[in-house]
């Protein structure tokens, strides 16, 4: 994966880029989750700031750099969790279709041992985030992730995904205005709490 991040930078580096186009914005989601079965609310709120910028000859590369801090309270059991992640992504973005891939670097953790709904110790780890986007129009979207990814506490360790140690996918719907940003959609994670459906409706203004 490392030597297709190298090329895809290496090409990059020649590019025509545009204006860095920087953001911050605040972030809400809403959540029910299904954890091997069992059904829970979940609630998140935090912050994402990051910067774009898109090379304006052929084939458009697009960067995404982009930092957050959130925070999870379960709804129905009352467990706390958190996560901090700074990623970094690139790829080539189409008129119709954007693809991006990157490295994201994450410490996040949810739950106590025992935990009704999940518990996920405490572990810092690196995620390789695939995106694929569909622009149905200006201001609504597809897109679908699939992330394969690693952390480097052992009890954190998935052994159902190897050679990953967790490994996410997802498909949402997002609708973008001048104020007000909101995803719905569907995520299916494999962990080492087990397999985890999350329904996803998130906004931010």
């Amino acid at each position: 994966m490392s030597w297709l991040l190298l090329a895809l930078l290496g090409t990059a580096e020649a590019a025509n880029w545009g204006k860095t186009k920087p953001y911050v914005r605040p972030v809400l989601t809403g959540g029910v989750i299904s954890v091997n079965g069992r059904t829970h609310a979940q609630a998140t709120g935090g912050v994402v700031a990051g910067a774009t910028v898109r090379d304006r000859a052929d084939p458009h590369w697009f960067s995404h750099t982009r930092g957050l801090a959130t925070g999870t309270y379960g709804l129905t059991t009352g467990n706390l969790g958190a996560q901090v992640r700074a990623g970094s992504f690139i790829g080539p973005d189409g008129k119709i279709f954007r693809y991006q891939i990157g490295p994201d670097v994450f410490f996040d953790g949810y739950g106590q041992p025992g935990a009704e709904d999940l518990h996920l110790p405490w572990s810092p780890g690196v995620d390789i985030v695939n995106s694929l986007l569909v622009k149905l129009s200006k201001p609504l979207v597809l897109r679908g992730d699939l992330t394969p990814g690693w952390v480097f506490v052992p009890e954190r360790q998935a052994k159902s995904v190897k050679p990953f140690h967790q490994l996410t996918a997802s498909a949402v719907a997002v609708l973008r205005t001048d104020a007000l940003r909101l995803t719905v959609g569907w995520q299916r994670s494999y962990n080492r709490a087990g397999v985890v459906d999350a329904l996803i409706l998130s906004g931010a203004i």
